[in-house]
């Protein structure tokens, strides 16, 4: 069974607006409130491709429990690790032109609570992977995602990692069975700038030689992508646009469509781009995850090629 872990999740406020003004009051529009965290995202999208799940993470104050009750109504398994201080919210604006993110720092976390993750991780027996997203909260131990690793290994489990910090390139050595960086985290880890399939390659051998199995890496709002195992590279890219209303959670949905169709079927890389492209697509033009409505008949028009 997939774990996730969202080590610093948020109750995510998606607004939209008029412009904004600086110094002016600026009346909104619509608000929306959902739980969140990129290991949460992960597990709401396996759940509505009927695949389940356990959500791991700090929650703490209302907004913890708030994330907490929500991820247990959408059907998913959750196993909380309570802590003091309040879960953070996130703000997401869109005024139309524009998307604007502001993201609180969330409650600190003690070496007493991690030592509680690290106890559900060694008790999961049904951990056959480990999917670690997102950053983690103040003053957690240097060694934190280091020691979540290492105990997710020392089950057997596999380890998926969607991180934007220095921290993917180290834990990169521990040789991770994929990761899932956007061509800007591409390019601030492993310092290759990517606009064309060569630079893309280059960026790729990079990673693959600091020890990573599988790599999948998305170009965003270019609406394309890049997967390789080491020996092969595949590109695909979306044949359709969209109309933005919020970038939030599709990179984490892309890589649970993707993981759906090829955890169990290594072979299946190009149905698994196709749905993975698909269902960032289809997300990125919703309020939270949306419903994948249209994930079915976007993925027939998402074109996969070997490089």
């Amino acid at each position: 069974m997939f774990y996730t872990l969202t080590a610093n999740p948020a109750v995510d406020m998606t607004v939209s607006s008029p412009s904004l003004v600086a110094n002016e009051n600026v009346r909104t529009y619509s608000a929306s409130y959902t739980p969140n965290g990129k290991g949460l995202d992960v597990s709401f999208a396996l759940k509505k491709f009927g695949r389940d799940s356990v959500a791991l993470g700090f929650f703490g104050g209302f907004t913890g429990k708030f994330i907490v009750e929500e991820t247990m109504n959408m059907g998913c398994f959750c196993q909380p690790v309570w802590i003091d201080g309040v879960t953070r919210i996130c703000a997401y604006v869109n005024d139309g032109e524009s998307e604007y993110g502001i993201l609180n720092p969330g409650a600190p976390l003690t070496p007493q609570y991690e030592q509680e993750l690290f106890k559900i991780i060694d008790g999961a027996s049904e951990m056959e992977c480990l999917i670690i997203s997102g950053s983690v909260p103040p003053k957690a131990s240097p060694d934190f995602l280091d020691q979540v690793v290492a105990h997710a290994k020392a089950k057997g489990a596999d380890v998926v990692l969607d991180l934007s910090s220095d921290k993917l390139k180290t834990l990169a050595k521990t040789g991770p069975l994929l990761i899932k960086p956007n061509h800007h985290e591409m390019k601030a880890i492993w310092g290759v700038t990517i606009d064309t399939d060569d630079d893309a390659k280059r960026a790729l051998e990079l990673a693959h030689a600091d020890g990573v199995q599988n790599v999948l890496l998305t170009m965003g709002s270019r609406g394309s992508a890049y997967f390789s195992n080491g020996e092969d590279i595949w590109y695909a890219k979306r044949d359709f646009n969209i109309k933005l209303v919020s970038s939030v959670c599709a990179g984490d949905c892309t890589l649970a469509a993707f993981l759906n169709k090829w955890y169990d079927d290594r072979s299946n890389v190009e149905e698994a781009l196709k749905y993975a492209m698909a269902t960032g697509a289809n997300v990125a033009e919703s309020v939270g995850l949306g419903d994948f409505g249209h994930v079915d008949e976007y993925a027939k028009h998402v074109t996969v090629r070997k490089l």
